[in-house]
């Protein structure tokens, strides 16, 4: 993996991180095209054979109950609470 698509994946498990002390919800896209919405859990964190490229987190995070690989986001976001078109 190269230092982009590392950092990438650096990011999102700390926004996933982040958004879970303060209850946001994070839209996380997949590269089979699904979308997983709701609050994280932050991505374990790990060294060894689990450790996605050395980024300091497993493989895998959490939403509203949802577990995916974290190598397989494609696409995060996170919106402020309460100030979502339709509310």
């Amino acid at each position: 993996m190269d230092e982009r698509a590392a950092q990438f994946f650096l990011s999102v498990g700390k926004l996933c991180g982040d958004a879970r002390i303060g209850g946001l919800v994070v839209r996380l896209a997949l590269t089979g095209g699904e979308e997983i919405v709701g609050v994280p859990e932050p991505p374990p964190e790990t060294e060894g054979p689990e450790e996605l490229d050395g980024i300091g987190y497993a493989d895998s995070v959490t939403i509203a109950g949802v577990a995916v690989a974290l190598s397989d986001v494609v696409e995060a976001s996170i919106a402020y609470p309460d100030r979502r078109p339709g509310r």
